[in-house]
């Protein structure tokens, strides 16, 4: 992907940047109780993805009535309108502000456990996820390898990585790329941590393996369980939960300590559980608007002409 800007998108760069960052200095008054909603309205009269948001939910959540789900329908759009709100308001943020938005639950523990240690925090598209790259400002001998899937639009990948730039213990990093960077910050005396947002539906594979996951049969990135049993990293679900509009609480959970012997998918397994149990704690903070279940061990047999899962008819 190209990444050089031609003269008219950046002035759409600069001008998106300049339209939040005059947004991010409202009060939170008007952020969160009247911004937010407008974007959510605006979201529901659009009917953004709405045959996508049903029929995943109905599929995920087959005992609840059409009205329930339209319930959580609802509920998420006003969660979209505040994940917008709370990108905004990290655009020109203050550094008191920005420690505001995340409350730690065991970063004492976590600093000294694994300070200067490479390890993996596997999180999810739910609640804000930005706000997981936050996590570097707490780091002393280590850094945040912040892995993301470059966007489609080059003015919003810029503006995103301009956003995502919280701290100079940070390290921006393109999927594809991931390997080289963390050998080479190896070499650097720091630790690593690797951030993955490991619930992306994976490029379908003659290997792909299928969890049952919200009542389907769900295949997951593996990178996270090759990446720790290669080096011996443990790895750490990042659990979060909103307490307040633009407000989270986020612990580290482990779920491999990198040493013990585990058999193969078990690692990923773990992670698959625990990402339910969050996702059903809450269900409209995660991200219902993808077409996560696109891939499907039907189309996995159609393809490779066999299936990892024995399908019967």
């Amino acid at each position: 992907m190209k990444t050089e800007l031609k003269w008219y998108k950046k002035i759409g760069l600069e001008l998106l940047w300049i339209s939040s960052l005059l947004f991010s200095y409202t009060p939170r008054f008007f952020r969160y109780y009247i911004l937010k909603p407008f974007v959510a309205l605006i979201l529901i009269a659009s009917r953004y993805r709405r045959k996508v948001i049903i029929e995943n939910l109905t599929k995920s959540f087959p005992e609840k009535s059409s009205k329930e789900i339209k319930k959580i329908t609802r509920r998420y759009y006003f969660f979209l309108g505040e994940v917008v709100t709370d990108t905004i308001s990290l655009v020109g943020a203050r550094e008191k502000r920005k420690d505001k938005a995340v409350n730690w639950v065991n970063t004492a523990q976590m600093n000294e456990k694994l300070n200067g240690k490479d390890w993996i925090a596997v999180g999810a598209h739910y609640g804000c996820w930005e706000y997981m790259l936050l996590w570097s400002r707490q780091l002393q001998n280590s850094k945040l390898m912040g892995v993301y899937h470059p966007m489609e639009s080059i003015v919003f990948e810029h503006f995103y990585r301009r956003l995502r730039n919280v701290s100079d213990k940070l390290l921006q990093v393109p999927m594809k790329q991931t390997i080289l960077y963390f050998l080479r910050n190896r070499k650097s005396g720091y630790g690593t941590v690797m951030g993955l947002v490991a619930d992306q539906s994976p490029t379908l594979r003659p290997d792909s393996h299928w969890f049952w996951f919200l009542n389907q049969h769900t295949a997951f990135h593996d990178g996270a369980e090759a990446m720790a049993l290669k080096f011996h990293m443990p790895i750490y679900f990042a659990y979060s939960k909103r307490i307040a509009p633009g407000r989270y609480e986020i612990r580290f959970d482990e779920i491999y300590d990198g040493q013990e012997e585990v058999a193969q998918h078990e690692i990923t397994a773990r992670y698959v559980k625990r990402l339910e149990e969050m996702i059903l704690e809450c269900p409209e903070l995660w991200m219902w608007s993808h077409k996560r279940w696109k891939q499907t061990p039907e189309r996995q047999a159609r393809r490779f002409g066999k299936s990892t899962l024995e399908i019967k008819d």
